[in-house]
């Protein structure tokens, strides 16, 4: 009688690609995944896999994408983070982006436009409905509206993950049946109880949210409100993870959403954080078993009784 293991992959731009080497490292030890969940890049992720449960042709999808033209124009390596700048030319330059965001804030939605986010997940992901998945997946979404986490599990999975990966401020958000929907990672940074509610029996949360926080110095007011943010994303995302039979912390450091040029240390990262608790999960999955069998033979020899 074997459980039922469910796999819940949190949001986080760039830092999502650790779950690449998460999924490398429970292929490795042939871990098996029954049930997906996926929260903004976890989300992407997650539907890849769900679709091809390949790791290895996936990483060399990813590294083709981000080694595409396609990907340059996104824009996002023109995203330059305030503090620890490495020069007063970038220091200026953030400053001076900042003030365009205040000014064109009232005007408009997002920054950027859905199609450069639907342009890339289509090259990312296969056009099929989520219900055709070879492992069950959903996408976790957030509605501004009323405030709850909202679960897509049927319909385009590339339209699923694009409301999913709607990152607040840089994409507009979707509007759904009455409902105004955004990145998953507002109401739910690590979808455990989401993916439980799928039929998943034993769950691996992954976080791949920055577990490192620099000191502010002279913080401007963006940089304080967004620091709250980050600190109550953290709390959220805790909250979460401890609903989890196991929790994933690859070492992303404080890196942003956006240094997709760190790929390979977010790989190494996500697989150097599951080995060293692969012992553990293959431990709790044996005991949890002996557990279930041991209760229901007894069960069934009381019934022949």
């Amino acid at each position: 009688m074997n459980r039922q293991i469910g796999l819940a992959l949190g949001g986080g731009g760039a830092r999502g690609l650790a779950h690449l080497g998460v999924l490398k490292v429970l292929e490795e030890n042939s871990i098996p995944i029954n049930y997906i969940a996926g929260t903004s890049m976890g989300a992407v992720i997650g539907a890849m896999y769900a679709q091809f449960p390949h790791v290895e042709q996936i990483i060399d999808r990813w590294l083709n994408y981000l080694r595409s033209p396609e990907f340059n124009s996104l824009g996002t390596r023109f995203i330059v983070r305030h503090g620890d700048q490495p020069s007063p030319l970038s220091h200026f330059i953030s400053d001076i982006a900042q003030r365009v965001v205040i000014n064109i804030s009232p005007n408009r939605a997002s920054i950027l436009k859905t199609e450069r986010l639907t342009n890339a997940l289509n090259r990312l992901i296969a056009d099929d409905d989520i219900q055709n998945t070879l492992i069950p997946f959903c996408a976790v979404a957030s509605d501004l509206n009323s405030g709850r986490t909202v679960v897509l599990r049927t319909g385009k999975i590339r339209e699923a993950v694009t409301i999913s990966s709607s990152i607040p401020g840089f994409i507009a958000p979707h509007v759904r049946d009455g409902q105004l929907l955004t990145d998953g990672g507002v109401t739910a940074a690590v979808p455990v109880e989401n993916v439980r509610a799928m039929g998943a029996q034993f769950v691996i949360g992954v976080n791949v949210g920055i577990n490192t926080l620099q000191p502010l110095t002279e913080p401007n007011i963006i940089d304080i409100l967004s620091r709250s943010d980050l600190i109550r994303g953290i709390e959220q995302a805790d909250r979460q993870l401890s609903m989890a039979d196991i929790q994933i912390h690859p070492n992303v450091k404080d890196a942003h959403w956006s240094e997709f040029y760190r790929f390979e240390e977010f790989i190494q990262a996500g697989i150097d954080a599951t080995r060293a608790v692969v012992p553990a999960i293959k431990e709790k999955i044996r005991t949890t078993d002996s557990f279930f069998q041991t209760i229901f033979s007894k069960f069934i020899g009381k019934h022949d009784l």
